[in-house]
């Protein structure tokens, strides 16, 4: 899971009336934005963003529709969504209605949500399995004067159900709970 990044984005600090004309720099729309100059040149290589007018200097120059594109970019990362997800969005972002992305947008945060769901579920599997296994544990009592690397009764170490003997079957248990037996 990625971390969550604190930095403040100036979102709505529209820039100087001459940035709109001349364009923004690669430095000033990472101020805007929250993401890094590295991050927006590789979301550029990946085709994520558009490649900017260059000045003559080579230079990028960025214009407010990329802002508004890395500010959305940015906000679905956020939320953990995949850069592949993201991509049909963004692509056609340029030239669609704020209601029409907004909607589209919508659609991606439901997708997400429900992965979301999906993934606390598995994880609760996940966290109920261990706790079984944790007082399974607890609840063995091997033989305290065996080494381990002689110990041929894995049952404490390993449930029953996930034994197996050498022809393939699992390992009948015999013996009671406090014996070692899971």
């Amino acid at each position: 899971m990625m971390g969550t990044d604190t930095r403040r984005v100036e979102v709505g600090n529209r820039p100087h009336p001459h940035e709109l004309t001349d364009g923004l720099t690669i430095g000033r729309v990472a101020r805007l934005t929250g993401v890094s100059a590295k991050a927006i040149r590789y979301y550029e290589d990946i085709g994520l963003l558009p490649r900017p007018a260059r000045e003559a200097n080579r230079y990028r120059r960025y214009n407010w529709a990329d802002v508004n594109r890395l500010i959305l970019l940015r906000r679905i990362r956020l939320l953990g969504v995949p850069l592949s997800a993201a991509k049909p969005l963004l692509a056609g972002a340029h030239d669609a209605r704020c209601a029409d992305v907004r909607d589209e947008l919508l659609a991606l945060v439901d997708e997400r949500l429900a992965a979301v769901d999906r993934e606390i579920a598995e994880l609760r599997a996940l966290r109920g399995a261990v706790e079984r296994y944790q007082h399974a544990l607890a609840d063995c009592r091997p033989d305290e004067r065996e080494l381990f690397r002689s110990c041929l009764d894995m049952r404490c170490i390993v449930p029953a159900d996930d034994l197996v003997v050498a022809g393939g079957e699992e390992e009948p248990c015999e013996e009671s709970r406090d014996a070692c037996c899971l």
